[in-house]
C-alpha cells in the first residue's frame, strides 16, 4: 500500500524526470489533453467549422472520451 510521502516522492520523481502534471493525472481515468484537443476539432470539422463553439466542442469531447476509457 502507498502511502502518501510515497506518492508525493513519485510525482516529485516524475517531474524531475520531463513529465508533467497532466502526464501524472492521465491514468486517473482522465482523457489525455491531446484526446480531447483532437475530439473537439473533429466536432468543428463535424459542424462545418463554424466558430463560436469552442468550449461546448470541449466539453463534449471531454465527457464522449470520459464515457469511452469507463
Amino acid at each position: 500500500m502507498a502511502t502518501a510521502k510515497t506518492v508525493r516522492a513519485k510525482n516529485i520523481d516524475k517531474t524531475e524526470a520531463g513529465e508533467t502534471l497532466d502526464d501524472q493525472t492521465v491514468g486517473l481515468n482522465e482523457p489525455a489533453r491531446e484526446e480531447i484537443e483532437r475530439r473537439a476539432y473533429e466536432l468543428y470539422l463535424a459542424r462545418g467549422e463554424v466558430n463560436g463553439y469552442d468550449q461546448e466542442d470541449w466539453l463534449q469531447a471531454e465527457r464522449e472520451l470520459k464515457e469511452t476509457q469507463s
